[in-house]
């Protein structure tokens, strides 16, 4: 609905076209540089920095790069030593836990078994045959009682 465009063309002869000299064409040409001489010519909207700016940002940038560099690497070599420190820690403490718990098993595998089974054995035979005559044991259970005294003395001088 006259949204589009029209796909007709129309073309006009100039019959009437006007000649124009060559000195006619050399005169405005010449009006027209000598206009354009007149006229300032326009400033850069950017200025390219003096030549000396650029070597002196390059000095600036080669500092800061050579100050973190230092930096980085003095960073890196403090690390590195509180690194050493902290394994070495790490193994002392774990090397003193061995022990410690070595300690404990080597103990652990002595008294494994409870001290006085032979004597014990034996009360517990001589009650089962003489349940009526209790004080007849009483030579083993002294016998008994003394194995453990033994036993916990020796515990104590060993720790």
């Amino acid at each position: 609905m006259g949204s589009s465009q029209s796909a007709r063309k129309l073309s006009v002869d100039n019959e009437n076209a006007i000649q124009v000299s060559q000195e006619a064409i050399d005169r405005i040409q010449a009006q027209l540089n000598a206009k354009q001489a007149e006229q300032p010519k326009p400033v850069p909207q950017y200025l390219p920095p003096p030549p000396y700016y650029d070597q002196r940002k390059q000095q600036e940038h080669a500092a800061e790069e050579a100050y973190w560099t230092r930096r980085i690497e003095n960073l890196k070599r403090v690390h590195e030593k509180i690194n050493s420190g902290m394994e070495l820690e790490y193994q002392k403490t774990l090397e003193e836990t061995n022990e410690l718990f070595n300690f404990i098993n080597n103990d652990k595998n002595v008294n494994k078994l409870p001290p006085c089974q032979e004597e014990k054995e034996k009360v517990l035979q001589c009650y089962s045959t003489n349940a009526d005559k209790s004080l007849l044991c009483s030579v083993l259970v002294n016998q008994f009682n003394e194995c453990v005294c033994r036993s916990r003395v020796a515990a104590i001088t060993a720790s």
